[in-house]
């Protein structure tokens, strides 16, 4: 991919779009790997179209990572892709990725540790939410009692 973005910037491409047919099956080889890696889910196959769709996305990326875009090159054609989390955004994609075995085996160890009136607590508010009562809670005590713990044990938990 950085090659061909390279002879895009750097070598003046006459025909990139001819580069670009010459190549694209190449190009994308490794995508719908990454896109089964990326969802989890060995099953998924891409069609022409998308892959092509896919790998000029990711060479998009590539140029505007060096002041570029697709649209610096007219003759080539344009990714309609749309990244399916949230528009690409690195940090809300992290936070959607977390690891659901690990969380519910931190909650159940954090729902051990805690205290007699944080799981009166963690309990009352987990009853509420379980049976969608909508009720509105305010926790509130000294620093160091442990009110992050509850919240996060308790976000853990769900």
């Amino acid at each position: 991919m950085t090659m061909f973005v390279s002879m895009l910037m750097f070598c003046e491409v006459t025909n990139p779009i001819q580069l670009w047919d010459a190549h694209w099956e190449s190009l994308s080889d490794d995508i719908e790997a990454m896109t089964c890696c990326k969802r989890d889910d060995p099953a998924i196959t891409l069609s022409k179209d998308a892959l092509k769709d896919r790998a000029l996305y990711e060479i998009d990326q590539v140029l505007i990572c060096n002041k570029h875009c697709l649209e610096d090159f007219p003759t080539l054609p344009k990714s309609n892709y749309v990244p399916l989390v949230h528009g690409g955004n690195r940090l809300v994609q992290e936070e959607l990725a977390y690891d659901q075995h690990s969380l519910t085996t931190n909650a159940v160890n954090a729902e051990d540790r805690l205290n007699d009136d944080q799981r009166n607590a963690y309990e009352i508010i987990l009853n509420v939410v379980t049976n969608k009562e909508g009720k509105l809670f305010i926790m509130y005590g000294n620093g160091g009692t442990g009110k992050t713990f509850v919240w996060t044990t308790f976000m853990s938990r769900l």
